[in-house]
């Protein structure tokens, strides 16, 4: 795919203006067989401090764990993004039009014992009624390993709860 693919999908993707406040999203990783490995919930706190978007990412694991990863996102150019986090290695680089964007960032993955560095290509698009579904590619090598998937919504004021199930 090609951003470019998006430069007239709707509704258009303005990515400080969707992350504002508390956005919620519920995923899934899938090992390159098709297998679930992991299912997870995020809880999204949405912020600009000067020009930096900053999103503090608290993730709760369905087998218990949890982890906090904080992005410091700046747009650098029309459709052009730089992110940063403690776990990437270097500069995220994002590219935006219409209702896409398509991150690409290397990470460090704790797995057992060891880590793996890893390479997403990361494609995020924003549909109608305010939900974003996500889908990365996660590589090694070149070799892909797997995939993430993710929903994001904006959650309503009633529904405050977003554990994932233990039994999942």
């Amino acid at each position: 795919m090609k951003i470019e693919d998006f430069r007239n999908g709707t509704p258009k993707l303005e990515l400080a203006d969707y992350f504002a406040g508390q956005t919620v999203a519920h995923g899934l990783f899938e090992d390159r067989f098709g297998t679930i490995r992991r299912q997870f919930t995020v809880d999204i706190q949405g912020e600009m401090d000067g020009d930096t978007l900053v999103l503090t990412e608290d993730f709760q694991y369905a087998d218990g764990e949890t982890d906090q990863r904080i992005w410091r996102i700046t747009k650098t150019g029309e459709n052009t993004y730089e992110g940063r986090a403690g776990d990437i290695i270097g500069v995220a680089q994002g590219r935006a039009m219409g209702n896409a964007l398509n991150w690409q960032y290397d990470l460090d993955l704790p797995v057992g014992d060891s880590t793996w560095r890893v390479h997403f290509n990361d494609w995020m698009l924003l549909q109608p009624g305010g939900v974003m579904l996500n889908r990365a590619k996660v590589s090694k090598w070149g070799f892909e390993i797997g995939s993430v998937t993710l929903s994001f919504h904006k959650p309503a004021e009633a529904d405050q709860s977003t554990a994932p199930n233990a039994a999942d």
